[in-house]
């Protein structure tokens, strides 16, 4: 008899994760690839991304060319619209037939949820981009934020990359003076993008604008708070963090009372490299937070998101 293989996919903006399951639960296989957000690279090139990734997989687990997975699984940021999401199956089964038995392709939120509390929770992702999700123990879900960097990604990397560019434009400019000195970040700054001044920045900010780079100055930012203590990069991230206790706050209405209840109270994954600061970002969290929740958990995953993925396939 055949063994059953459910492939599971985490794909990012950055990053993509992709993981081989057999009928037992175990991984058989477990490798990393480019960005699959089908926003940045195309529809068609994400496509190819994934399709190379499970053949390379199959090749690394040792399994047939011939091999027809279960299921597949891609929970991938950028895919928020169920019909688009619907469209993207059939466009991927049709373009292989013999690949897997059957596509599901959903938000990058449900897989981290469905990888560390199936009964259901919340999501916040903060990554290269920013989302957040709630899930109820009956399936209905509830929402904040994942549209991307001009409407939102709040509180991403991508975001306080740009809060600490635009902070330092703006009181350069004299139009909204900054509190805090701005010397660091805008050495910071010049440094990341390989420039004189800030007319360099404007090419990484619009011709050549590639959201992963420019989302890279986060990690500089971070470590000037972390060891010189900065007082603007400090800052940063408790607004980073105090909006994420917002996005939180704002699934509250539609959080039911089994959760509220539960021993822990809400459970809350957090996903995303935003969170290895979580030092900077928790005292912002606690007080966007505070006088809202009785109590709620944090949770990070020790595995791939694309675990979940595999689950839920």
């Amino acid at each position: 008899m055949t063994e059953k293989i459910y492939c599971g996919v985490e794909g990012g903006a950055s990053f993509s994760k992709l993981i081989l399951v057999n009928s037992l639960g175990d991984v058989i296989c477990q490798l990393e690839g480019p960005s699959s957000n089908h926003l940045l690279v195309g529809l068609e090139e994400c496509q190819k991304r994934i399709a190379d990734m499970i053949e390379r997989a199959k090749e690394e687990a040792n399994l047939s060319n011939d091999t027809v997975l279960e299921s597949l699984c891609l929970c991938m940021s950028g895919c928020e619209e169920e019909e688009a999401n619907r469209e993207f199956e059939r466009n991927f089964m049709r373009k292989h037939p013999q690949m897997m038995k059957k596509c599901i392709v959903a938000s990058d939120t449900l897989g981290p949820l469905y990888a560390a509390t199936p009964n259901g929770g919340v999501v916040l992702i903060a990554g290269t981009g920013s989302n957040s999700l709630l899930v109820n123990p009956d399936g209905t879900t509830g929402r904040c934020g994942g549209w991307g960097h001009l409407l939102g990604d709040e509180a991403s990397a991508m975001w306080i990359s740009l809060k600490a560019v635009k902070t330092v434009f703006d009181s350069e400019d004299n139009l909204v003076l900054c509190p805090y000195d701005i010397s660091k970040v805008k050495e910071l700054m010049l440094q990341h993008f390989k420039v004189n001044d800030k007319f360099g920045i404007l090419e990484h900010c619009y011709a050549n604008f590639n959201k992963t780079s420019f989302a890279g100055l986060c990690a500089k930012l971070a470590e000037a708070a972390r060891t010189e203590k900065d007082p603007l990069c400090c800052h940063i991230f408790y607004e980073a963090g105090k909006v994420l206790g917002a996005m939180v706050v704002a699934l509250k209405p539609k959080v039911h009372k089994e959760l509220l209840e539960s021993d822990n109270g809400l459970p809350i994954v957090c996903v995303g490299s935003v969170f290895k600061s979580w030092d900077l970002l928790e005292k912002g969290f606690i007080d966007g937070i505070k006088n809202h929740y009785n109590k709620c958990t944090l949770m990070t995953l020790n595995c791939s998101a694309a675990i979940g993925a595999a689950y839920l396939g």
